[in-house]
């Protein structure tokens, strides 16, 4: 007989088999989001403020009601136009920016469909692999969505066919561009 205090262990699975979500940047939306919250809060401090003035704790006219009273004495006219236009300006903005798909920040592994990592540290170690090999000074890798570039400081003959290879090696199997553009500055001395 188990204790009521007993808790059944956890089990574990494995998630390799299972489709992973990619990683992807912030929303825009959020953004928008915040901006929003702080136009309430500003309204908010508003009816607070007027409701202080109501109560007598500080003195002035209430602002919000003066402003709802001056607007409904209004009658239309072109520069009104303004608003309804505004108004659908911001609603089409917020709807885009709520619907448009976030760029991926992590490129997959392809022997490890759960596993991702970041374009800069595939990069990094392009540029760490070129850099062991002999006549390099310094390597710089860009990771692209189409290519890699790797510019190499060599102090003697660097062959770029063996950089290119060197670079396809250090990728492994990270889910990036197979085109590798190679430049080799030639000549330069430490």
């Amino acid at each position: 007989m188990t204790a009521p205090h007993d808790h059944p262990a956890p089990t574990t699975r494995d998630v390799a088999d299972e489709p992973a979500a990619g990683p992807v940047a912030f929303p825009g939306a959020a953004v928008a989001g915040g901006l929003l919250a702080v136009l309430l809060l500003v309204g908010c401090g508003l009816l607070v403020r007027d409701l202080l003035a109501e109560a007598g704790v500080i003195d002035g006219d209430t602002w919000v009601h003066r402003a709802a009273v001056a607007l409904g004495t209004q009658t239309w006219t072109t520069w009104m136009w303004a608003v309804p236009i505004g108004c659908a300006v911001i609603g089409l903005g917020t709807l885009w920016l709520a619907l448009k798909p976030r760029r991926r920040t992590h490129v997959m592994m392809a022997d490890h469909p759960i596993v991702w990592t970041r374009p800069v540290d595939v990069a990094r170690r392009i540029s760490a692999a070129v850099s062991d090999l002999p006549d390099v000074r310094h390597a710089v890798t860009v990771v692209g969505r189409r290519r890699i570039r790797v510019l190499v400081t060599a102090t003697g003959p660097v062959d770029s066919e063996r950089v290119a290879q060197s670079a396809r090696e250090a990728a492994g199997s990270a889910a990036v561009a197979h085109r590798i553009g190679v430049k080799i500055r030639r000549g330069v001395r430490s």
